[in-house]
């Protein structure tokens, strides 16, 4: 009996992962199998997404909210200040209400199109951004509130997604992968910042330019959600800092119905999510 062949085993070059965003992005793609296939689910999925912007966005700033540890960084841009926390803060305080445009301008960037280069840029200037690197005002957020809020991110919107009540099973699972793998790219573009891995090569890094929000490379790259200057009032931090709670807010804010998260059920499909006139999607 013959033996089973194998795919040739691939050379990944160890220094080209730390110094070049591409060969990384290249390397993250193919270890995670994103293909045209998951381009294609994130393409027809983006308007369903795109729906869930606002509930998102109210749900993270609440469950941000939630801890002093985590809303020191609106006040302090730092979570490891240790002094106290403004009593007052609100989910209508000004600084709030300005981080609101940018997360909802950084989720509706994640509905663009991921075959281009750029889209992958901003990802990684997201993960800059939280070390105190390339602002003109540092902001620090530790490593441990940026991967429980991307998965609480994921969580919601997971949920949200395996509820519709029309989309056709396989096409959930289709998009519940394809945003997944972007997830944990992003998780990935996130940790190459705090992580020392690879500090040998940290020299022939290039040095990040320091920008305005919401631009990349001299362009603005966040739509007009996102289109406010990054001016000293800003108290907040960027995109991933805001996290709020139970899906409920959002039903009580027009998404859906009023039960809590644990009652959510596929016959109570948030109304804002679009539907089609007939049949299934």
């Amino acid at each position: 009996m013959a033996p089973l062949s194998r795919r040739p085993m691939q050379h990944i070059d160890r220094k080209e992962l730390y110094t070049n965003l591409e060969t990384r992005i290249a390397y993250l793609h193919s270890f995670l199998d994103f293909s045209s296939r998951d381009i294609e689910a994130l393409t027809t999925g983006a308007k369903y997404i795109r729906a869930l912007i606002p509930a998102i966005v109210n749900i993270v700033y609440k469950k941000l909210l939630q801890y002093d540890i985590t809303a020191r960084a609106f006040e302090t841009r730092s979570t490891s200040y240790s002094g106290p926390v403004d009593p007052n803060l609100t989910e209508s305080s000004p600084q709030i209400l300005h981080r609101k445009l940018f997360l909802r301008g950084y989720l509706t960037k994640l509905c663009s199109d991921p075959t281009q280069l750029e889209f992958w840029e901003y990802l990684d200037k997201v993960g800059m951004m939280h070390v105190g690197q390339g602002r003109t005002h540092p902001l620090h957020v530790e490593y441990v509130h940026i991967g429980v809020t991307l998965s609480f991110i994921q969580d919601v919107v997971t949920e949200a997604i395996l509820s519709h009540p029309r989309m056709k099973m396989e096409r959930k699972i289709a998009l519940v992968k394809a945003l997944s793998k972007v997830i944990w790219i992003q998780n990935d573009l996130f940790a190459k910042w705090y992580v020392r891995d690879g500090e040998e090569f940290e020299d022939e890094v290039l040095v990040p330019e320091v920008e305005a929000e919401g631009w990349l490379h001299g362009k603005r790259v966040l739509g007009d959600e996102g289109e406010i200057e990054d001016s000293a009032m800003t108290k907040g931090s960027c995109p991933f800092k805001n996290l709020a709670s139970p899906i409920r807010e959002a039903f009580d804010d027009g998404f859906g119905d009023e039960e809590s998260r644990d009652g959510y059920s596929a016959a109570k499909m948030p109304s804002a999510i679009p539907r089609p006139v007939s049949g299934e999607v």
